[in-house]
C-alpha cells in the first residue's frame, strides 16, 4: 500500500452492489482522489447475493472479502454501525477488529469509522483493536448538532486517546443530514463555522462535510423528469470559496445520487426504471414509462437522457457510454443493480472532476468504441 493520498471527495455509499459496481467502473484517475465512506448493511438487507458474502461465517462480517472484487489496493472507510445486533455487543471485542483483519488480508485498506460515543462507551476497546498504523488510521462520525455542545473537544480528545489515534491521524466526518438545504447560503455559514471550531481543537488528517438534500421519494412522475438542486453542493462550495485551495481544509461528502436515510430490508417492491443524472449544480432525475419492458422503458430513459444539455458525452465516464449505447439500442438495459451503478458511477465523477478541475488536475476522457454491438458493462 501507497501512503494515504489526502482525498478530493468522500462518498457515503450503501454497501450494495450498485454502488460497488459502480465504484469498479470508475476511471483510474478518478478512484484516485475517491475515498469512500462504505455503510455495511445488517442482515435484513434485500441485496441477497451480496448478503451471503457479507456474512459468509456466521462469527465475523466478511466486508473485507466483497470489496476485494471492487476496491482492492485502496483505501476504504469502513463502517459497521449496523451490525452490532447481528453480531453482538458482547462479542464485538472479536468480531468487529477481526473484520478490518480480514478486510486487510484482502487488501482493502479499512479504516474504522466510529461514533464518539463507540470511543468513550464499551466499545472503545473493539475499535482501538481494530485500529492499524496508518497516516490515516481513524474517521469519526460526527454529527453536526454535536458541535454546539460545550463538552464536544473533551468529548474528541477523550475519545482519540481510547483509541489511541492522534488528531492528524483520524478524519472528522461531521453529518449534516439533519440540516435544511433549501436554503444553501445559511447552511454555508455552518459548515464554515463548523470548520473554524475543529480546526481550533486540533489539526486533523481530514475534516469531511457529510450530506445530501437529495429526496427521500422520487421526485419525478412516470414517463416525466425533474431537476433537484444539488443544494449540498452549493452550501459546500459556499463555504470553502470554491476554488484552487478547495478541500485543502474542508473536503467534500454527500450520499452520492441518494437520500441519506438508512433503510434497510426487503422491499419486494418493483424497482423505479428511472436515472439520478448528476450535473454541475443539479441531478437530473428522469423516470421510465409507468407501462412497458425494461428495454423500451429503459432506452427511452436513455434517450432523454442523451437527448438533454445536461448530457456530458459518452467518453466522461462508463457510465455515460453505458446510457449512451442502451439508448442507440446497442445494449443494455441492464436491470436495478446496474441502474444503481450507472448513478453512482457517473455521480462520483462528475465531483472528483468537478473539484479536480478546479483545483488545475487533469482528467482523461474515457475512449470509446463505436457503438455497433451488444456490450457487458458489468461482465
Amino acid at each position: 500500500m501507497t501512503p494515504a493520498p489526502k482525498p478530493l471527495y468522500v462518498p457515503a455509499l450503501r454497501m450494495k452492489s450498485g454502488e460497488l459496481e459502480g465504484l469498479l467502473q470508475l476511471a483510474e484517475d478518478v478512484k484516485e482522489p475517491t475515498l469512500p465512506h462504505l455503510i455495511v448493511p445488517p442482515r435484513g438487507e434485500r441485496d441477497d447475493e451480496l448478503q451471503r458474502a457479507l456474512m459468509e461465517t456466521e462469527s465475523v462480517p466478511g466486508a473485507g472479502i466483497v470489496l476485494a472484487r471492487y476496491w482492492a489496493g485502496r483505501r476504504a472507510l469502513l463502517d459497521l454501525q449496523y451490525l452490532f445486533q447481528d453480531f453482538g455487543e458482547t462479542g464485538a471485542g472479536i468480531w468487529l477488529p477481526k473484520a478490518f483483519e480480514l478486510a486487510r488480508r484482502e487488501r482493502i485498506l479499512a479504516v474504522p469509522v466510529a461514533s464518539i460515543a463507540d470511543l468513550t462507551g464499551a466499545r472503545a476497546q473493539a475499535y482501538k483493536d481494530a485500529v492499524v498504523g496508518d497516516p490515516l488510521r481513524l474517521a469519526l462520525r460526527v454529527a453536526s448538532g454535536e458541535l454546539v455542545e460545550p463538552s464536544v473537544a473533551d468529548r474528541l480528545k477523550q475519545a482519540l486517546d481510547r483509541a489511541d489515534v492522534a488528531p492528524e491521524q483520524a478524519a472528522v466526518l461531521v453529518d449534516f443530514t439533519e440540516a435544511d438545504f433549501s436554503q444553501p447560503e445559511l447552511v454555508s455559514g455552518v459548515i464554515e463555522g463548523a470548520l473554524e471550531y475543529l480546526e481550533e481543537i486540533a489539526r486533523w488528517y481530514a475534516i469531511v462535510f457529510q450530506g445530501t438534500s437529495y429526496p427521500e421519494a422520487n421526485p419525478a412522475a412516470h414517463g416525466g423528469d425533474e431537476l433537484v438542486p444539488r443544494n449540498e453542493w452549493k452550501a459546500w462550495s459556499m463555504a470553502v470559496q470554491f476554488g484552487k485551495d478547495t478541500g485543502e481544509h474542508l473536503v467534500f461528502g454527500d450520499y452520492a445520487a441518494d437520500c441519506a436515510r438508512m433503510l434497510f430490508g426487503k422491499s419486494g417492491g418493483r424497482a423505479i426504471r428511472h436515472y439520478r443524472y448528476t450535473t454541475p449544480s443539479d441531478w437530473f432525475v428522469v423516470r421510465g414509462a409507468e407501462t412497458g419492458d425494461d428495454t423500451t422503458v429503459m432506452r427511452e430513459v436513455c434517450r432523454r437522457i442523451v437527448g438533454s444539455p445536461h448530457f456530458a458525452g459518452r467518453s466522461f465516464s462508463a457510465a455515460d457510454d453505458f446510457i449512451h449505447r442502451t439508448g442507440e439500442a446497442f445494449g443494455g438495459p441492464g436491470n436495478s443493480t446496474n441502474w444503481r451503478g450507472i448513478n453512482t458511477g457517473h455521480h462520483i465523477t462528475r465531483v472528483v472532476r468537478d473539484i479536480g478541475t478546479v483545483k488545475g488536475l487533469q482528467f482523461g476522457d474515457r475512449k470509446v468504441a463505436p457503438a455497433t454491438k451488444q456490450f457487458e458493462m458489468f461482465g
